[in-house]
Formats: C-alpha cells, structure tokens, sequence
C-alpha cells in the first residue's frame, strides 16, 4: 500500500518514538494526525515538523477513557484514518501488590489500544487497513522485566491482541506489532553516562537504538501488504547477562 495522501492516526506522537513515526509518514506525504494527552507543546512541535513535508492536525484525548476515545473520532470529522498506528502508554515501575498501578497500566497501555482500534474499525471509510502497534520487548517471553510487571504483563497482552486481531481482520486489514528494545527518548533522562554505558554494552549494537530507527519499521509495515499478525523485535540483539554459577 502506498501511504501517499493516506490519513493516518498516530497516537503518543507528542515526543519520542511517535513523533519519529509522525515525521517519516509525513515524508511519504501521508495526512498526520497528532493525538496527545497532555504533552500539547510537544504535539504542536510534532506538527510543525509534519508540515514540513505534509499536513495534519493534532488532536487532544486521554485513550484509557473510552468516551474520550469517542470524542476523538468524533472530533476528526470527515477526515478518518486509513491507517492507524497505537503508540501511546507509558511505563511504570512498581510493587507487584500496588493493585492501583496494576489497574492504571491496564487501561494506559492495553485497554487504549482496544478503545482506539475498535473506533479506528468502526470509522473505516473502506474495508481495507493497516494497524501497527508499538509493544516492548518486556512483553515477550522471558523478557518481562522484573520492576515493571505491571507494563510488562499489559505490553504482552498487546502482543496477544495483535496475532488475534490479525487473524479476526485477514485479509483485508493487516495488523502488526514492533516490540522494540531501549530507545533513546525522554523517559530515559537521568540515566547517567556510567548507566548508559553499562545498558548498551547488553546489545550487540552496542548503543541505544533512535526513535528513526522505530520509525523506518513502521512505515515499512504500512505499506507492506504481505506482512500480518507480526511480533517485530527491533532491540539492536539485546541480551540478558549470563547467570553465573557462584549467583545460583
């Protein structure tokens, strides 16, 4: 599918990993639209780098609340995406008996995604689409981390929900997931030189992987139409460190 002239939702696209993406869509002409929760500065710097190549509108929701998710669509008018990108849901570190937290990242990082595709497909103007959405690796099998259960267990029903929407949508809407690894963005800020250092020596890159980087696998999964009910895992060969025996 060539994503010239196509709308596409990009939700999260205040900063990091979504703008990334909002950027090189625009570059392939796409219509951008901006969704943020409360990052409005950064949607409307999101925007002004969209224009640079496309246009847009940038669009104000909070994704774990289905009316707002209602609002949004409502909100776009006439102009509904084609493609839909779910990036929005943030990280958390916590106890695994904060009940609160379990229940926020519920709704943050897995229940926006359900709100959001499910308004995405009954908006469609045709019955052809494309859904990417943006994982972790602390979703995948053995890969959860350990202070972020919470994310880590909704960022694996992420995955689940992919395979089982691609399935439930086939073929004429194709449904993939990128589950990338540690990306450079904000949320990494305050991580000293020593830290960062010692969190890319587990890479076989030997650094932090860019939000372009996301970014290029996502365009690449628009417009691919042979590609559905994909993990991809961008985490430039992450390993774990090997258990020594005298830690056994």
């Amino acid at each position: 599918m060539e994503i010239k002239d196509k709308t596409v939702l990009i939700t999260g696209s205040s900063s990091g990993i979504g703008q990334a993406i909002a950027i090189d869509c625009a570059k392939k002409k796409a219509r951008i639209l901006v969704q943020f929760r409360k990052n409005q500065k950064g949607a409307e710097e999101t925007l002004c780098l969209v224009k640079k190549y496309s246009e847009g509108g940038i669009f104000q929701a909070d994704l774990s609340k289905l009316s707002d998710v209602k609002k949004l669509f409502a909100a776009f008018g006439p102009i509904y995406p084609d493609l839909l990108v779910n990036n929005a849901g943030e990280s958390i570190p916590g106890e695994m008996d904060d009940y609160e937290l379990w229940e926020k990242a519920w709704k943050n990082v897995f229940m926006s995604q359900v709100y959001t595709t499910d308004e995405y497909l009954k908006n469609k103007k045709t019955d052809k689409g494309k859904i990417v959405n943006i994982s972790s690796i602390y979703g995948l099998p053995l890969m959860g981390d350990v202070d972020y259960p919470h994310y880590s267990a909704a960022k694996a029903a992420v995955n689940s929900l992919t395979v089982l929407m691609a399935k439930r949508l086939a073929p004429k809407i194709q449904v993939n997931a990128i589950a990338p690894g540690w990306v450079w963005t904000r949320a990494w800020e305050g991580t000293t030189e020593s830290e960062k250092k010692e969190l890319a020596a587990m890479t076989k890159i030997k650094r932090f992987i860019k939000p372009e980087e996301i970014a290029k696998a996502v365009v690449m999964l628009l417009e691919n139409d042979a590609l559905t009910g994909e993990i991809i895992r961008i985490d430039g060969g992450l390993h774990l460190p090997a258990i020594n025996s005298k830690d056994i």
